[in-house]
């Protein structure tokens, strides 16, 4: 492989995981409004996720990854087609939703592991934090994908928690976030 190979490697697979990133960023900008758990505990009195999983930012995040979904879908379908085969990306927008779900459920997810150990709403939470999202939007849309290519694996659950904390600095520097994590 040559290194133009893999660079388009690199970036077909940062596209093609662009709606997931979109998806869990979402909610953090747009989200807001009443609880995912409607505050309710859990059986070992705490409560299930808290405050900050809503209704509105599971719908924002549902809606970012189909919106980034249609949007990857017309920039580079063609080449991910020439390069891969089909990959099962002639449903856009399932494959949008079913990211923007998974995504957003991996961080619910994580949501409700840190109520269980003690770890508060926005404490840190290594490892799962900058990939538990990114693992379930590939899980949630992996039946629609007909063959996913290794290197798109390896690739993003490398890059993405990068870009995940990287962009979580600089919100944090900017003042967008409470916390750099």
């Amino acid at each position: 492989m040559s290194f133009v190979e893999f660079l388009l490697d690199v970036g077909l697979a940062f596209l093609f995981a662009a709606p997931i990133m979109i998806s869990n960023a979402a909610p953090a900008l747009l989200g807001g409004g009443f609880p995912v758990d409607f505050y309710k505990n859990f059986f070992d009195g705490k409560r299930i996720l808290g405050d900050h999983k809503t209704i509105q930012g599971l719908l924002t995040g549902i809606l970012s990854g189909l919106f980034a979904s249609i949007v990857v879908f017309y920039l580079a379908h063609d080449l991910m087609i020439l390069r891969y085969g089909t990959l099962g990306l002639q449903y856009p927008m399932w494959i949008g939703i079913l990211m923007g779900w998974g995504s957003n459920f991996g961080d619910m997810f994580g949501s409700f592991i840190k109520r269980r150990i003690n770890i508060q709403s926005g404490g840190s939470f290594p490892v799962f934090d900058q990939s538990g999202y990114i693992l379930f939007g590939l899980l949630w849309s992996w039946p629609i994908f007909k063959v996913m290519p290794w290197q798109f694996i390896v690739t993003i659950l490398i890059i993405a928690p990068l870009f995940h904390l990287g962009a979580n600095v600089l919100a944090y520097s900017l003042g967008a976030k409470d916390v750099p994590w």
